[in-house]
């Protein structure tokens, strides 16, 4: 593998990524579901404008860069001993589908907080619809994502088989009626794909230094 730095960052990014989607997580986890009526959704997304802001302009977008550079060292490592085979491919279009859901969310985000502090219960209302929403194109995202990077684990052994079973089926029931409970454990899976897959190839780079001596 290479061992430039560039090449060095790309699983960290997923771990990176894990967390910051942990956090987005935890801070909007009230967000009000498109049952909500017009009042409780404004008054959500009036109080604490900063908070959102911040989620919106800075840790949506900031996961979405990082998915991409995750995507491409997911690629890298998919395509590693395994041929021509199609994973690599299919894993990094899921990223990128994932990296531009998450600027999508951000825009939203924004926008409903900027209409709710200019007093647009309506606007509000209807942006939060189309918000409450976007787990659709994050399950389909996140299931091609995983699906492929499990398949390929399976096949070159980029994971232990334990964990690239456990990848296979976190991304299948994105595409079921449980996809709620694997997109809850999307945040660990980036977590602790990304920290395994930076640290073998620390284990891989001492191999090879230690054999040429």
């Amino acid at each position: 593998m290479p061992s430039d730095r560039f090449a060095r960052f790309l699983p960290l990014a997923g771990a990176l990524a894990g967390l910051i989607f942990l956090t987005g997580l935890i801070v909007l986890r009230n967000d009000p579901p498109s049952e909500s009526d017009v009042a409780a959704t404004f008054d959500y997304w009036r109080d604490d404008r900063g908070q959102h802001q911040i989620v919106a302009l800075i840790l949506t977008p900031l996961m979405g860069f990082l998915l991409i550079f995750f995507g491409s060292g997911l690629k890298r490592r998919l395509e590693h001993g395994s041929g021509d085979s199609g994973h690599g491919t299919v894993a990094f279009g899921g990223a990128i589908l994932a990296a531009g859901t998450f600027a999508l969310v951000g825009m939203l985000e924004a926008a409903m907080t900027n209409s709710a502090d200019e007093g647009n219960r309506e606007a509000v209302y209807t942006l939060n619809q189309l918000h409450s929403y976007d787990w659709v194109a994050w399950n389909a995202a996140f299931a091609a994502l995983l699906l492929a990077t499990g398949l390929g684990a399976l096949r070159n052994g980029m994971f232990p088989k334990l964990f690239a079973w456990t990848t296979v089926v976190i991304g299948a029931t994105l595409l079921t009626p449980l996809g709620f409970f694997g997109f809850i454990l999307l945040p660990l899976w980036l977590v602790v794909s990304g920290l395994w897959l930076a640290f073998r190839d620390r284990a891989v780079l001492r191999a090879a230094a230690t054999s040429s001596r």
